[in-house]
């Protein structure tokens, strides 16, 4: 395999064997088109400024198929049948280039991650076994056979002929192609011999076995100090393979257990191993799927080519529709079943959201009709914290006679068994079943039972003597739970300690069981409480399951009748995590409201049923109001929360999605690279640079939105008004905080007030200057970046930037160009301003005149400069125990102070521990020193205490 220095080694790769795979770019298993490409390859990501939308990167390239090998229509062709949309493509390159194709950390195994388990995740470096199960480790080692680490995986006694000891299938194949690979390996296990080989396999597109080849048999004898012995193997990529896999496998079963540790890895093309080389780093320049595989054939229909254009997650995001937060909360844990009783009024069934189970009929007791109707609003008691605004749909009412009376009457009800359910499945994982309710009937004199299962076991009398699983209200107006199992057995009544659910609004109860553990737990909205099974008490042999009363199905008699209404009658197939009902419950009590600005952005993503990797820093937005996504698309929500963040989100070139908090721009004050013509100032030159004094994107009267209330937030500059005329500016933002919406409008009124130089392009050509391909291919939207002009006869100017969009153009014929589009960094330096704070650094007794502090965050100038004689202090804000103190004098102090002594001009009257607060006096409400006085400062405003 020859190198060009001057050029990276480029790989445009297919998966065939692939599907959309939840949006997941995945890093092995590819088919390399690299030598099919024709004409040209480009690729795009970004957005065009700051304030504008992030557009899905996309991708298109030509690729030769005279053989017919990747026509879709072909049905003989190697890849038939799986040359499908939304299969992944990415495009790759290697710098510095080499023959070694291996990422750098499988060729060096693990140079500078000693002494860490190698991370079999999607996010690793794509080392695998199948003898080591807890997938190998990288140490750290004198004897290595390069570098200072190696890669050690243990081999069991019974490990079997062809079991992988380590293995990678990152590298895409060429079909026809012969590879070598060498390998460095060694037994450190005394007393024991392992026989291992090079192998090399490859697979076809429905992952069936295409080709195998296996090195010359090395007998490994086992010593802590083992000297390395090197695996070679060349082989031949069979002509359908659609992944290789490569790496030391066993040859015979040892014995005895091992560990063999593996070093200086290499596959490179040809037909003979060349010397190891450390490749060069790996870049993602693009990584998405394709959209479609249209085909052209020319010359009379005798050549042809493929040319599928390909778009990131967030082409394939924006094509997924959200439900509302709750059904999607509920969908995420794959429901048993779901009936969310919102059919319409005048049903006489209800129909099952997942559409798993037939629709759940209406009855009534042999005794007679009730009263049960659909199409009821939801109210409470209390109308403000009473309700759920998860759903905006209706419920089922329950308007039975003889509510809570253990009383033989008539009764309407749901019936479950006439769906075909009759209890909880339990497939080993355990079971969860889950319903809301508001109970308005008076407190029950016997229970009013809300969930009914029993089998069909009866005493002499007639009554229920076997299992049963009864969710009910008792006579004291508490959840319980009466089970017991077969025969009765085990019979437990489960009251959990609560409060008393007779308040007319509604709750959400959860009913876990989990048999492996032998726990049972009740979670009512915010809190739970768990209890052991009690022995023979798991429910076995249900045969009828019922909502809304008592109800024996044998002889269709009825008591216990629930009054008022009941929605959200679920069940899940497995005992939810405790996390997982935290979840359940803020979707349907207040969709979701309250959480941060990076939570609502994974959550977001998991509706989406994205599965890719992610990056998401923690946002500044603590407190979002209510997800109201329902019926958006994916990126549409998703651009919603970064607008309310005010940060940035992309697809990096390597499939990662992101999410930039407003803080990595704020705290970014420095270039990662500096673009110019004064090399020798380490400055990278560029062909071409348009600057533009942008007027589209001023602002002067700045309207931010509220999203929850509507309430509407303004800024506005008058200078610029008069200079530039009323220029509009509007925002929507899901912040639940009335002060962050105002501060958004200053923000935007300080930022937009003047024109803005922004880079409508800085062109790079790397394939002219090698010297910018480590600097373009590691470029990523929101670097900071400065662009130099040094015209002639006038002072050099400097453009801070932000980069906003990358386009890639590389052609068949050597040459590569990067055109960067940037936005302007913030002229104006922030600050936060805090009050002075620090903590007790020993122990104040009643009575003491002085405390011992320790240094604040300026311990550099004296504390005698920051604390004035007769300034007030606050020790222990916020807490019964505070006490307010004067200074009388502040101890002598130096810079680099660790502790300071202040004299207070009167006794404590309070003792307080080592480690607590102590602050300047606070505006009334507030206990963080840390924040700035949100009510008084704004931007472009100074105010200070003195």
């Amino acid at each position: 395999m020859a190198v060009n220095p001057n050029y990276p080694v480029i790989e445009s790769a297919w998966g065939p064997a692939w599907d959309y795979n939840a949006g997941a770019v995945p890093a092995d298993r590819y088919v390399d088109v690299t030598g099919r490409t024709l004409g040209t390859f480009s690729g795009s990501r970004g957005r065009q400024a700051e304030l504008d939308q992030v557009q899905a990167g996309t991708a298109s390239v030509v690729l030769s198929n005279p053989d017919g090998a990747i026509d879709p229509a072909n049905a003989t062709g190697p890849y038939a049948g799986r040359i499908l949309p939304f299969q992944p493509f990415r495009q790759r390159a290697q710098w510095p280039p080499s023959v070694n194709l291996l990422n750098s950390t499988q060729a060096t195994c693990g140079a500078g991650l000693g002494g860490t388990v190698i991370d079999t995740s999607a996010a690793g470096p794509s080392m695998f076994t199948e003898t080591d199960p807890a997938g190998g480790q990288f140490l750290t080692s004198g004897t290595a056979a390069q570098g200072s680490t190696v890669a050690q995986f243990a081999v069991a006694a019974t490990a079997t002929a062809t079991q992988w000891i380590c293995y990678t299938a990152q590298p895409a194949v060429r079909a026809g192609q012969t590879y070598t690979v060498q390998l460095q390996v060694r037994n450190v296990t005394p007393g024991t011999t392992v026989q291992v080989a090079a192998g090399y396999r490859t697979r076809d597109a429905k992952n069936t076995a295409a080709s195998t080849a296996v090195g010359s048999t090395a007998t490994l004898v086992g010593n802590a100090t083992a000297a390395w012995t090197q695996l070679t193997l060349t082989a031949t990529a069979a002509a359908n393979a659609a992944m290789q896999f490569v790496g030391v496998q066993v040859v015979t079963a040892p014995g005895s257990a091992a560990n063999i540790q593996v070093d200086a890895w290499q596959l490179e093309r040809g037909s003979a191993a060349t010397t190891w080389v450390q490749p060069g780093t790996w870049y993602g320049m693009f990584a998405g799927f394709t959209e479609h595989n249209p085909s052209q054939w020319q010359m009379d229909g005798t050549y042809g080519t493929l040319l599928p254009p390909s778009t990131d997650a967030f082409g394939l995001l924006s094509q997924v529709k959200l439900p509302d937060p709750l059904a999607a909360e509920i969908a995420s844990h794959n429901p048993r079943f779901i009936y969310r009783l919102d059919d319409p009024a005048g049903s006489t069934s209800a129909a099952d959201s997942t559409g798993k189970s037939p629709p759940m009929p209406v009855l009534s007791s042999k005794y007679g009709k009730g009263a049960l109707s659909f199409g009821a609003a939801v109210t409470a008691n209390d109308t403000v914290t009473g309700v759920f605004t998860g759903s905006s749909g209706t419920v089922a009412h329950f308007g039975n006679p003889s509510v809570g009376a253990n009383t033989f009457g008539p009764c309407t009800y749901l019936s479950l068994t006439g769906a075909g359910i009759t209890g909880p499945v339990d497939a080993g994982a355990g079971w969860t079943r889950m319903i809301a309710f508001r109970y308005t009937g008076p407190t029950p004199a016997y229970a009013a039972d809300l969930w009914c299962c029993m089998d069909n076991t009866r005493n002499s009398a007639g009554a229920p003597a076997g299992t049963t699983l009864i969710i009910s209200i008792d006579s004291t107006g508490h959840l319980a739970l009466n089970s017991s199992g077969p025969n009765s057995a085990g019979a437990n009544l489960f009251v959990p300690p609560w409060p008393a659910v007779t308040d007319g609004n509604w709750h959400l109860l959860f009913l876990t069981q989990n048999a492996a553990t032998g726990q049972r737990t009740f979670r009512l909205d915010d809190s739970g409480f768990t209890q052991t099974i009690p022995a023979g008490n798991i429910p076995q042999g249900l045969t009828m399951d019922s909502i809304g009363a008592f109800v024996d199905n044998q002889i269709r008699f009825t008591s216990s009748n629930f009054g008022g209404e009941i929605a959200f009658v679920a069940e899940f197939p497995t005992a939810l995590a405790v996390s997982d009902r935290e979840n359940l419950y803020s979707a349907w009590k207040a969709s979701c409201a309250g959480e941060s600005t990076d939570a609502r952005y994974a959550r977001i993503l998991r509706y989406a049923g994205y599965a890719g990797p992610t990056s998401i820093q923690t946002g500044l937005t603590t407190a979002m109001g209510p997800a109201d996504f329902g019926g958006q698309d994916a990126v549409t929500a998703l651009q919603a929360v970064v607008d309310t963040e005010g940060g940035a989100h992309f697809v990096d070139g390597s499939g990662t999605v992101t999410f930039q908090s407003r803080a990595a721009r704020y705290n970014t004050l420095t270039p990662a690279y500096v673009f110019g013509e004064r090399v020798d100032l380490g400055e990278f030159p560029y062909e071409d640079c348009q600057p533009d004094q942008d007027s589209a994107h001023l602002g002067n009267q700045i309207a931010v939105t509220q999203q929850g209330t509507g309430q509407v937030f303004t800024a506005v500059d008058d200078a610029s008004v008069k200079a530039y005329a009323p220029r509009t500016l509007s925002r929507t933002i899901n912040s639940l905080d009335p002060l962050e919406c105002q501060d958004a409008a200053f923000y935007l009124a300080s930022r937009y007030r003047q024109p803005l130089m922004r880079l409508a392009g800085i062109k790079l050509h790397p394939s002219a200057y090698p010297a910018l391909w480590p600097v373009c291919l590691a470029l990523e939207l929101g670097t900071r970046v400065r662009v130099m002009r040094r015209p002639v006869g006038a002072p050099a100017t400097s453009y801070e930037q932000f980069v906003e969009n990358l386009a890639w153009t590389l052609d068949d014929k050597g040459d590569a160009v990067l055109t960067v589009q940037t936005s302007p960094a913030d002229t104006t330096p922030y600050g936060l301003f805090a009050a002075w704070h620090t903590t007790l650094k020993t122990a104040a007794a009643i009575g003491a005149t002085t405390i011992t502090v320790n240094n604040s965050q300026d311990n550099t100038n004296p504390l005698a400069a920051q604390l004035a004689q007769g300034q007030q202090l606050k020790i222990e804000p916020g807490v019964t125990n505070a006490e307010t103190v004067t200074v009388q004098s502040v101890g002598n102090t130096s810079p680099g102070w660790t502790s300071a002594v202040i004299t207070l001009t009167a006794p404590l009257a309070k003792a307080h521990a080592a480690g607590i607060a102590v602050t300047e006096l606070l505006p009334t409400g507030l206990t963080n020193p840390a924040a700035w006085d949100t009510a008084t400062s704004m931007f472009d405003t100074a105010t200070f205490a003195y």
